[in-house]
């Protein structure tokens, strides 16, 4: 079980509007029974919610930029003690995957272990 052991996971979220955010109820259900994932949802049309949107805005490479892990754990997330999930639109995923890779961070492949695990659509 994730729940278990020293890695850490992160799942930033993005969507355009709150009600896009698919899973989102279970996934901060998992954040607070998991002292070892962090869940960051950020939407990129806050404008357009019928009930104002209180958490981040814009999109997932930008919460990354911005620290939004290492502001959840208290430290900054390295290969080392971190695996990342990404999913979604394809240029967010290469774009995430490339800001991560210059951090040192690995995809994960049959061939190879790593810390970036994508699925692409």
């Amino acid at each position: 079980m994730m729940c278990s052991g020293p890695r850490h996971y992160a799942v930033l979220h993005g969507a355009y509007h709150s009600w896009d955010l698919g899973y989102r109820s279970e996934l901060l259900t998992m954040q607070f029974l998991c002292r070892n994932l962090t869940y960051v949802a950020t939407i990129d049309r806050p404008e357009d919610e019928p009930v104002p949107w209180n958490g981040p805005t814009g999109w997932v490479q930008d919460l990354w930029r911005k620290g939004a892990v290492a502001q959840g754990w208290g430290f900054t997330p390295t290969p080392a003690d971190t695996h990342i999930f990404l999913c979604g639109n394809p240029l967010m995923v290469e774009e995430m995957v490339g800001l991560l890779q210059a951090e040192g961070f690995r995809e994960h492949s049959p061939k190879q272990a790593g810390e970036i695990h994508v699925e692409r659509w």
